[in-house]
């Protein structure tokens, strides 16, 4: 038989090498009438540029190709805040205006405006409410007594504002005079295993059968003697019976209507020159909470004093933002200010990645209590400790006040240098030596004289913001 296996293998080879001829053959040639088709019998084999390549749109529906970016998202932000680049929408102030202007770091530029127009607008009626939230540097109305008579008086009020049920620091308080018995009080800052739906001022106060309450005013301010109205803010399930007294001493029966586990307000309006002295009393207290009162005289400014001890501004998370809805559409305030950080402070901080995440989840909560409204940032004050035999500075108060700024600008918020506007390092112990002392010896609280004089300094600051803010808009 005839081998034709070298022929076979030969017209294979011929074959292969014309149909890789076909690759080459240009675009339109014909043999003849018959047109040629170009032709890649290697298109299987051959590498394709990744940019041709199409992913098909189930691809990206798999999120495990993305679990690496939350990663990188947050060493950038880091890197951002080590660097001390911008992270909101305006650069910071040159420094040399730190403590000496509000720095506005709202989004439109608008917080200072707000507020401003609506101080002008109390002419015309307007009540203008100032929420303060604070920890131990404001208690007792240390700073805010002074800072809030003195504004009374430039711009009307008469009246302590928002007042709580109880107080740890009631001996203490010039502004008005302040006495209790048989109640249960949970807050933001103390451990409850069992805690109640939280007020606006970080407080839900629980009475005990007679529990009682006594408002009085005090001759220190010369605002908040007396008032014209009242009004007491609750929760009930049932129907509550309270009595009240003022100074007439005569004893009257009210009701606290059931809510249903909303809001309750009650409210008396009296007359001029109004009432020095209130009593109220809970016989019936069964699912009754209360959740403070508030004492004041028509329009004008108040400044309620919301100061929480041992508040590093974390525990804020606690109010429902739901809930303290409820109390701003009441109240209508104009102006949030947050001044924590006292309680961060130490003289061996080296580290406040911590602090600053968790000052940072509460702007955001602060925000989400109360949309829309002006927010102000008052940073740390100064504070000083032992440093070998000689008091100086704290080594976090500088960082924790940057660290606040930046806070500021990222959230869109106004923002108050406290620590530069009672001088900055070294302020805290001119404080103590100050004769009358300004500030106590444990070179972190202020004395009232210092309330006062640090009172008056922001007395002054805002001022001259509404004066630049009258020559620009007006």
């Amino acid at each position: 038989m005839r081998n034709y296996i070298n022929q076979t293998l030969v017209f294979s080879g011929l074959l292969l090498i014309f149909l890789l001829a076909l690759y080459y053959v240009p675009d339109g040639a014909t043999i003849g009438d018959i047109p040629l088709k170009k032709m890649d019998i290697l298109s299987d084999v051959r590498k394709q540029s990744p940019e041709l390549v199409a992913l098909p749109d189930s691809v990206f529906q798999d999120t495990t190709l993305f679990e690496n970016l939350d990663t990188l998202a947050n060493a950038l932000a880091d890197s951002l805040l080590s660097d001390n680049q911008n992270i909101g929408p305006f650069p910071p102030v040159d420094p040399s205006l730190f403590g000496k202007i509000v720095e506005d770091y709202s989004f439109e530029q608008s917080g200072l405006n707000r507020f401003f127009s609506a101080i002008d607008s109390i002419k015309y009626g307007r009540t203008v409410r100032i929420a303060w939230y604070g920890d131990s540097f404001v208690e007792g109305d240390i700073l805010l007594g002074d800072l809030r008579d003195t504004l009374q008086t430039l711009w009307g009020g008469q009246g302590v504002g928002f007042v709580p049920i109880t107080s740890e620091v009631a001996q203490f308080k010039r502004s008005f005079k302040h006495h209790f018995h048989d109640w249960n009080t949970f807050s933001v800052v103390k451990k409850s295993e069992v805690r109640p739906p939280i007020g606006l001022n970080g407080y839900a106060y629980q009475p005990k059968v007679g529990a009682d309450i006594v408002y009085e005013g005090a001759n220190y301010f010369k605002h908040t003697k007396a008032w014209t109205e009242f009004k007491i803010f609750y929760t009930a399930t049932t129907t509550s019976i309270f009595e009240w007294l003022s100074q007439d001493k005569k004893i009257k029966t009210d009701i606290l209507a059931a809510k249903n586990n909303d809001l309750g307000v009650w409210k008396y309006e009296g007359n001029y020159p109004g009432i020095r002295y209130l009593g109220l009393k809970f016989p019936e207290p069964e699912n009754l909470l209360l959740y403070g009162v508030t004492l004041e005289s028509g329009p004008g400014v108040y400044i309620d004093n919301f100061s929480i001890r041992g508040n590093s501004g974390g525990p804020l998370k606690l109010l429902k933002p739901n809930f303290i809805r409820q109390f701003d559409a009441i109240q209508q305030y104009d102006l949030i200010v947050l001044q924590v950080g006292l309680n961060a402070v130490t003289n061996s901080l080296n580290n406040i990645r911590w602090y600053e995440a968790e000052l940072d989840r509460t702007f955001d909560h602060l925000s989400k209590c109360f949309p829309g409204k002006t927010i102000l940032i008052v940073s740390v004050g100064d504070r000083s400790g032992k440093n070998g035999t000689e008091y100086a500075t704290m080594l976090g108060v500088p960082a924790i006040a940057g660290m606040q700024r930046d806070l500021a600008r990222k959230h869109g918020f106004l923002f108050l240098d406290l620590f530069n506007l009672m001088g900055g390092e070294g302020s805290m112990i001119e404080f103590v030596n100050h004769r009358p002392r300004l500030a106590n010896t444990d070179y972190t609280h202020l004395t009232h004289e210092g309330g006062k004089v640090l009172g008056m300094m922001l007395v002054d600051l805002l001022q001259k913001e509404q004066n630049r803010w009258r020559q620009e808009f007006r």
